[in-house]
């Protein structure tokens, strides 16, 4: 079978055959792109790389750019809530509409101005800022938000109302922490959405439970912060419009910071979360308009993505699809660093800490540091880079679960291993530029494909790139170089790198003991529904991750067990996030599940609640699923810097990947009360590829 065949024609070839979406024997490929020169028909304009300098966030990683005006402002405490002998440190944040200049815009242009964005902003902030209204908790210290509602009632962005959940008012919110311990009612899931008149999801009962006071536009949220130091990040959730308010702008970080583990790697020379060596990076693509506004595909392009396919759960055909349509996945043509596009940041010869969050749509990343072509700053050759002379290395110290059991070194040399990060993935990284010679330029790099791991190069943007035309070196579009790092010479107060570097035990203690490099694969015992790994028992659930066609033909994602619903096409095991629930969990249990992935894609399955241990990977006989994977070769152990705690978790196509969680319920000082919906602790897991998330790749968790 020709490689050139598209991934909607392999479906219907593999529904017909009776079998999901892998070839036998081998990975399932991508589908092929058409060998368009853009899928969407808009390029951003050419805007000028690098001659405007990273935004720090609030000052905390300001060495270069501390002014609080071109600062992400951080959020600060408004008073106390006091809970009995417990007290949190309260917040206030509205969500507004706003307009931000992220770049000067293209020489000459007359129509260039700020883009209007959707976002949070600390109550009392003069200045509102993409990404705004950061937050630095403290470990066990509880935090307390009152997040006021006050977007417009149309979206910024066009909204597909054929997206389950998508047929309600467009300025409703929900509010995600996202790899938080908190309280169902604080999760932020789907249905907990509200809006500025006070309308609200069926499982919204924030307010009444911690603030019954509340003014209509406003809901109440607890965080516990009885969690490892770590990175979090809080974004919206609603259904059916999170990947549009999130592309919108509606996310921002969340720092847990203090503890004994993070004092013991700062008294190794590690920088710490405050330092002013710490750099947090977050990373976005988007499309702009000429204007400066934000660009969002809005039309399902069958001459690109194939005929319409055979609706999966047996529906009638519905024929021609919506004007405003989703598609697949969304790639941005230029990507943004802490809300700016194509910034330049200068360090010293000495160690830093990047902090980077992966907060794209879809897009997957792998960053390294290499040399530019020049080292003269302003010319052309300084803004584009080598990519096979690699800088510095990584040394990867933790992920969004925390700190790993050991440091990971990365990016050596230009052919790996090197830093792969998908959407909502986190990486903490020591970055010695010591060896560097000043006066360098460097230029952080990627070039993942998109979509992964099959890829296309019309998503691929730099200028020798036929696929993407109007990438032109020194300007964008471009995907592939993010930042430029200035590298000037050592001052005499530079701390020196840590020769050696130790991590602390991990918070909380592993349920498994792991190895580097060594597989742990669960031995199930599938008619009792348990399973046993690494002399750890516990409940045993076998699922799957689908591709299929929704009922106007278009490719849609799922998430499912290992039995076929009723009435869905032969071969196709997915369930909708609005079907019955089938992860009930009882409080306190641990579970195993096997999962495995029929589909093309490499997916990032987010944990809401629970954070996991990845155990091993294994490929499987795709072709032949029939609710039991025929394993092949060898089990995989996860990578190094998989190891310890994860809520994100990359799931390979072609591979099942096991993994073991403990679900607790976290500690608070008021009564939970059970969802309204579901009758127990309402949560959800689902891939963080957002228009996947949507379309609809996400089931509910009900923990009881």
């Amino acid at each position: 079978m020709s490689k050139k065949i598209s991934r909607r024609k392999f479906l219907k070839l593999a529904a017909g055959a009776g079998v999901a979406a892998a070839a036998s024997g081998i990975l399932p490929w991508k589908f092929a792109m058409r060998e368009a020169w853009a899928q969407y028909g808009v390029d951003s304009p050419h805007l000028q790389k690098f001659i405007q300098p990273l935004r720090s966030v609030g000052g905390l990683a300001g060495v270069f750019n501390p002014a609080l005006q071109e600062a992400i402002p951080l959020a600060g405490s408004d008073g106390i809530r006091v809970w009995g002998t417990t007290n949190a440190q309260h917040y206030t944040i509205d969500i507004n509409s706003f307009s931000d200049l992220l770049h000067p815009g293209p020489a000459g242009s007359a129509v260039w101005g700020p883009t209007p964005l959707l976002g949070y902003n600390p109550a009392g902030n003069a200045t509102q800022r993409h990404l705004g209204g950061v937050i630095v908790a403290s470990k066990n210290a509880p935090t307390q938000i009152t997040f006021r509602n006050n977007l417009p009632s149309s979206s910024i962005i066009p909204v597909d109302t054929t997206i389950p959940g998508a047929n309600q008012a467009q300025n409703r919110t929900a509010v995600h922490l996202h790899g938080g311990l908190v309280p169902w009612i604080s999760d932020g899931g789907p249905h907990t959405w509200w809006t500025p008149d006070g309308t609200h999801g069926l499982s919204f009962l924030n307010n009444q439970v911690l603030n019954p006071g509340a003014a209509l536009n406003e809901a109440e949220y607890y965080y516990p912060n009885d969690q490892s130091a770590r990175l979090v990040w809080y974004h919206d959730h609603a259904w059916g419009i999170t990947r549009t308010n999130a592309y919108a702008g509606v996310a921002s970080g969340y720092v847990i910071a203090g503890g004994p583990e993070e004092s013991f790697v700062v008294g190794q020379g590690v920088p710490g979360p405050a330092d002013p060596n710490t750099f947090y990076l977050v990373f976005q693509d988007k499309i702009f308009n000429p204007d400066g506004s934000l660009f969002y595909a809005s039309v399902y392009d069958f001459a690109l993505f194939g005929p319409a396919g055979v609706p999966s759960f047996g529906q009638t055909l519905i024929s021609p699809p919506p004007t405003t349509s989703c598609v697949p996945e969304f790639f941005g043509d230029t990507i943004l660093v802490n809300g700016t596009v194509y910034p330049y940041m200068e360090v010293e010869q000495g160690v830093y800490r990047f902090r980077m969050l992966n907060a794209c749509n879809a897009r997957f990343l792998n960053p390294r540091l290499v040399y530019a072509k020049s080292n003269v700053i302003g010319s052309v050759n300084s803004t584009e880079p080598s990519p096979n002379a690699v800088a510095t290395s990584f040394l990867q110290i933790g992920t969004e679960g925390g700190f790993l059991p050991a440091p990971v070194l990365l990016s050596t040399k230009a052919n790996g291993p090197h830093l792969l990060m998908a959407p909502a993935e986190r990486a903490d990284l020591v970055v010695d530029f010591s060896a560097v010679p000043a006066g360098s330029v460097l230029i952080l790099y990627v070039d993942a494909p998109a979509p992964f791991p099959g890829g296309g190069a019309v998503f691929d943007h730099y200028p020798q790139n036929p696929k993407t035309p109007t990438s032109i070196p020194g300007f964008g579009p471009n995907t592939r170089t993010l930042l430029q790092v200035r590298v000037k010479a050592a001052s005499a107060t530079r701390v020196k790198p840590p020769v050696t570097l130790t991590l602390p035990p991990l918070y909380p203690a592993p349920l498994v003991a792991q190895t580097a490099g060594v597989p742990i694969v669960p031995v199930i015992n599938r008619t009792a529904g348990t399973a046993t790994a690494g002399g750890v028992d516990g409940v045993f659930r076998s699922l799957t991750l689908n591709e299929g066609f929704d009922e106007y033909g278009r490719l849609a994602q799922y998430v499912g067990t290992d039995v076929q619903f009723p009435g869905t096409t032969p071969g196709f095991f997915g369930r909708r996030y609005d079907d019955i629930p089938t992860e009930n969990i009882t409080a306190g249990s641990i579970e195993i599940w096997e999962i495995a992935n029929l589909t093309a894609d490499t997916h990032p399955l987010h944990f809401h609640l629970v954070n996991v241990q990845v155990l091993a990977r294994q490929p499987f006989h795709a072709k032949s699923y029939a609710g039991i994977p025929k394993l092949m070769n060898q089990p995989l152990p996860p990578d190094p810097n998989e190891l310890g705690w994860k809520e994100t978790v990359r799931m390979n196509p072609g591979e099942v990947i096991w993994v073991i969680a403990k679900y607790d319920l976290p500690t608070v000082p008021f009564t939970v009360p059970p969802s309204p919906r579901t009758g127990g602790n309402e949560y959800v897991w689902h891939c963080h590829i957002l228009e996947h998330e949507e379309h609809d790749m996400m089931r509910p968790v009900v923990v009881t």
